[in-house]
C-alpha cells in the first residue's frame, strides 16, 4: 500500500513537472509571438531562444563532455550556417569548449582526476598555446584583437580540447561516438554536395560565390569545384579523402562481415565527394595516409602491393591521359605537373615571405596573415601574401621558432602514433588505431598544400583525434575502470 502510494506521488510530480515545463514554453512562445508582432523577429526568436539555451547550459553542467561533441559538430557547421544567417558562429566552438571545461570544474558532483591529463600530447598544447600567447608581445603584430581571433584555431581549441578528451572521453564508446558523429555529418556534406553538383547552389550559396568573390576558385572553366557545407572545395575534398581513406581501410580490417560492408560502402561515398570537389591537395591524404597504414600494418606484401598500386595511380595521372575527358582526373592531373602556374605562385610566395622574415624569428604575429590580417591591416605585406599551406602559414606568423615547435608535435604524433599502431595486439583496437593514424597522417601531409589542419572541420577533428587515438591501449583498462 505505501509502495502504491509512494508510485501515485512521484507519478503526481512528475506531471506536475511536465505540466510546469508545458506551461512556460507556451507563455514564452506568447511572448515572442507579441515580440514579433510588436517589436519584430530578430526580438521574438531571441526570446523563444532563451528556453533552449538554459535547457542546453543545464545539460552542460550535468554532462560536460557533450560540449566536445557540441564543438565537434559545429565545427562542420559554422561555415554553411554563415552563408544564411550572419552571426558569429565560430564562437560557439569557443563557448561549448570553455563552458565545458568551466562547469567541470565548479560543479562539485564531478570528480575529476587531474592526473590523467599529465601526458606527453596535454604537454605539447600546453607548450604550443603557451608560445602562442608569448606572441602577444611581438612587436610586428596587429594587436590583441586580431590575435585573439586568429590564435583560436591555431592552438586555443587544442590546449582546450586535448585535456576534455583525456578526462572524460577514455573510454571505447566515446571513441564510438566520435566515429559516429564523422560519419553522420560527413555522409551529410556529401549529399549537399551531390545536391550542388547535380541541381545547383541555392541563393545564399549563389551570393556566397559572386558577390562574396569565391567564383574564381570554385568555378573553373565553367565547372563548379562543390564545397557544400564546408569552408571551401579545398576543405571538403580534404575532409571527404580522409573519411574515404578511414572507412576504406576498416572494410579491409578483421572486423564483423556487416561492419567491413558498411564501411566498403562508406568509403566508395566518401571517395566521390572527394572527386567532385576537385581538390588536387588532397590527394596526399590517401597517397601519404595509404603508406603510413601500410607500414603500420608490418606486412611486406600487403606493403609492396600497395606501394605497386600507388605507383600505378601516380603514372597513368603523370604519363597517361587515360580518363581525361573526366574534369575531376584532370584537375588532379595537373597536381604533377612542375610547370604548373598555381604551384610557380605558391613558390614565389615563399620566396616573399622568406625575405620578410629573415630578421623575424618569431614571425610576423599571430592574426597578421591571411583572412585575419586582411581584415586587421588590409595593405600589409603580410595580408596580401598568400600562405596557401597550413604550415607556411605557422611559418608566416609564429616565426622558425614557432613552425618549429609546430612540427615537431606533429612529428611525436607521427612516430609515436605509429609505434601504438604497431604495438596493439587486438584485432580490433589494431584496426581503428591504423585508421585513425592514417587519416591523421594524410591530413598533416595535406596541410602542406593547403591550410587543411586548421579550419573547420578538420581543425576540430584533429583536435580530437589526435589524443583519442593515444587511448586506444587503455580501452580494456577504462572500461573496467568505470
Amino acid at each position: 500500500m505505501a509502495f502504491s502510494q509512494t508510485n501515485r506521488i512521484k507519478t503526481g510530480a512528475t506531471k506536475l513537472e511536465s505540466g510546469f515545463g508545458m506551461l512556460i514554453l507556451v507563455v514564452f512562445g506568447l511572448l515572442a509571438t507579441f515580440m514579433i508582432l510588436k517589436v519584430g523577429l530578430l526580438a521574438g526568436l531571441v526570446l523563444l531562444g532563451i528556453p533552449f539555451v538554459i535547457g542546453l547550459l543545464s545539460y552542460l553542467w550535468m554532462d560536460p563532455k557533450a560540449g566536445v561533441w557540441l564543438s565537434l559538430i559545429m565545427g562542420f557547421l559554422i561555415s554553411g550556417l554563415s552563408r544564411y544567417v550572419v552571426a558569429p558562429w565560430g564562437l560557439t566552438i569557443d563557448i561549448f569548449l570553455f563552458l565545458s571545461l568551466l562547469f567541470s570544474l565548479v560543479n562539485s558532483s564531478i570528480k575529476i582526476d587531474w592526473k590523467k591529463t599529465k601526458n606527453d600530447i596535454t604537454l605539447f598544447s600546453m607548450v604550443w598555446m603557451g608560445y602562442l600567447v608569448f606572441e602577444i608581445l611581438n612587436p610586428h603584430g596587429n594587436g590583441i584583437v586580431a590575435w585573439f581571433y586568429a590564435m583560436r584555431g591555431i592552438g586555443f581549441y587544442q590546449a582546450l580540447s586535448v585535456p576534455m578528451v583525456f578526462l572524460f572521453l577514455r573510454e571505447e564508446k566515446h571513441f564510438f561516438t566520435f566515429l559516429k558523429i564523422l560519419i553522420i555529418l560527413s555522409l551529410a556534406g556529401t549529399v549537399w554536395g551531390f545536391k550542388q553538383q547535380l541541381i545547383g547552389v541555392d541563393a545564399a550559396e549563389y551570393r556566397w560565390l559572386w558577390d562574396e568573390n569565391h567564383h574564381e576558385e570554385h568555378i573553373l572553366h565553367g565547372v563548379l569545384r562543390v564545397f557544400s557545407f564546408y569552408s571551401d572545395a579545398g576543405q571538403f575534398g580534404a575532409s571527404q579523402a580522409m573519411m574515404a581513406l578511414l572507412t576504406g581501410i576498416l572494410a579491409v580490417s578483421p572486423l564483423p562481415t556487416f561492419r567491413r560492408v558498411l564501411f566498403g560502402i562508406l568509403a566508395i561515398i566518401f571517395f566521390l565527394g572527394f572527386a567532385i570537389s576537385g581538390t588536387r591537395g588532397a590527394l596526399a591524404v590517401p597517397l601519404f595516409g595509404g603508406i603510413a597504414y601500410l607500414i603500420t600494418t608490418k606486412n611486406f606484401k600487403v606493403l609492396g602491393a600497395g606501394v605497386s598500386a600507388m605507383i600505378l595511380v601516380f603514372v597513368i595521372l603523370k604519363y597517361t591521359f587515360l580518363f581525361q575527358g573526366v574534369e575531376q582526373v584532370r584537375r588532379m592531373r595537373t597536381a604533377l605537373d612542375p610547370n604548373n602556374r598555381s604551384l610557380e605562385v605558391r613558390l614565389e610566395n615563399q620566396i616573399t615571405f622568406g625575405k620578410y622574415l629573415a630578421d623575424k624569428p618569431f614571425g610576423g604575429g599571430v592574426g597578421t596573415a591571411g583572412f585575419w590580417g586582411a581584415r586587421f591591416n588590409p595593405d600589409s605585406l603580410m595580408a596580401n601574401t598568400a600562405t596557401d599551406s597550413w604550415f607556411v602559414k605557422i611559418w608566416a606568423e609564429t616565426g622558425f621558432v614557432g613552425l618549429l615547435i609546430h612540427v615537431s608535435f606533429l612529428g611525436y604524433v607521427i612516430g609515436k602514433g605509429g609505434s601504438i599502431c604497431m604495438s596493439l595486439t587486438n584485432p580490433k583496437q589494431k584496426s581503428y588505431a591504423m585508421a585513425l593514424y592514417a587519416s591523421i597522417v594524410g591530413v598533416i601531409f595535406s596541410s602542406y598544400g593547403n591550410q587543411v589542419f586548421g579550419q573547420m572541420p578538420s581543425g576540430m577533428i584533429m583536435n580530437l583525434a589526435i589524443p583519442l587515438l593515444f587511448l586506444i591501449p587503455h580501452w580494456s583498462t577504462e572500461t573496467k575502470k568505470s
